[in-house]
């Protein structure tokens, strides 16, 4: 497991933006890339955070609520993706907002909502439903997403210095390339595969 250098580069990320965020580093759920996420999770560092998307999975309520279990006894935040029904009937901190969400009701009071940005407009609308952290992307080439064209660094790190909202960095992005993004409003990173090692 890779937990601990993405957190010291998460949080390097995030001494160097100078902006305040929820939390500066996240680990996105993926069934097929990482089919036993706790062992990711049971590595990670206190005050990060798992976003669970997973959206078609069986049995996601019960899933979730056994990565709150773990979430809490590890003190990390838990997002639920695209669910703010689940995410208060299982207690979560938050909601995640992919592009293609668009929330029917109000965010519960103090929940924290990360919203899926790749361009100015979709950080504008991140901001008008009050999102309180863009997880903006793809920085780099992916192994998920190897046809999406990257941004680069100097793409990403003027992207997000424009943003309305602080920014987590991900696609591509792990401890050894994190430094190249540093910047106003890059709050940390967000990564899936990175965790692994």
């Amino acid at each position: 497991m890779r937990a601990a250098k993405l957190a010291a580069a998460a949080a390097d990320l995030k001494r160097r933006s100078g902006v305040a965020a929820p939390f500066s580093l996240a680990f996105l759920t993926d069934q097929r890339r990482v089919p036993h996420p706790l062992t990711v999770i049971r590595a990670m560092p206190r005050g990060a955070a798992v976003i669970l998307r997973d959206y078609g999975l069986a049995r996601r309520e019960g899933f979730a609520a056994q990565l709150k279990s773990v979430a809490d006894a590890r003190g990390l935040k838990l997002i639920i993706g695209a669910d703010i029904d689940l995410a208060r009937r299982i207690g979560a901190d938050g909601v995640h907002v992919p592009r293609w969400f668009s929330p029917s009701a109000p965010f519960p009071e103090g929940m924290i909502v990360t919203a899926a940005c790749h361009s100015t407009e979709e950080l504008q609308r991140a901001k008008a439903i009050g999102s309180d952290l863009a997880l903006l992307s793809p920085a780099f080439t992916t192994f998920s997403h190897p046809g999406d064209g990257a941004m680069g660094a100097a793409g990403f790190k003027a992207l997000a210095a424009s943003a309305p909202l602080p920014a987590l960095a991900l696609g591509g992005v792990d401890e050894r390339n994190a430094l190249l993004l540093a910047g106003p409003n890059v709050a940390g990173l967000a990564a899936i595969g990175a965790f692994l090692d």
